[in-house]
């Protein structure tokens, strides 16, 4: 056929350009041995927000440098979350990553076409997922707060 454009030279780049996987886990801090990955938008960051994250963090019983995965992106950074589970699987001392906390990006980042709700927990692909708002917008937000305790506790807990 003529007018088949994918047999042609107009589609042979990315759509949407994806980060690679190891390029992706280069960027992640801590040693994953409760495998969470937990992910926040690096310009939201500030030492406020960060000693936040680590106090939600320990609130769940978790240790920011032993036992999850922090990722700092920005939101030109999309990946294949199913890329990066597999490459931490094959190439991690931890073995995986069960869980994901999310702030401040929606699942189209990942590489997820889902719609969820945020704050409600979710199970997908053998992983849990939690997404959430920005850390700026939680911090102060007293209702925010309790809506991610309240999916943490059903996620982690």
């Amino acid at each position: 056929m003529e007018n088949d454009i994918s047999q042609s030279t107009f589609l042979d780049f990315s759509v949407i350009p994806l980060k690679e996987p190891l390029e992706i886990l280069e960027k992640c801090d801590g040693s994953n041995q409760k495998k969470l990955l937990v992910v926040f938008n690096e310009n939201d960051e500030s030492e406020e927000r960060f000693e936040f994250l680590k106090k939600i963090l320990a609130a769940a019983k978790f240790d920011i440098k032993e036992d999850i995965l922090l990722l700092k992106l920005t939101p030109e950074e999309t990946f294949s979350f199913i890329a990066l589970r597999t490459k931490v699987k094959q190439t991690h001392s931890s073995g995986g990553i069960d869980n994901l906390l999310i702030f401040g990006f929606e699942p189209k980042h990942f590489g997820l076409n889902l719609e969820v709700q945020k704050y409600v927990p979710f199970h997908f692909y053998e992983s849990g997922f939690l997404f959430a708002d920005g850390l700026s917008m939680i911090e102060n937000d007293k209702a925010l707060k309790g809506a991610l305790w309240g999916g943490m506790k059903e996620l982690f807990l």
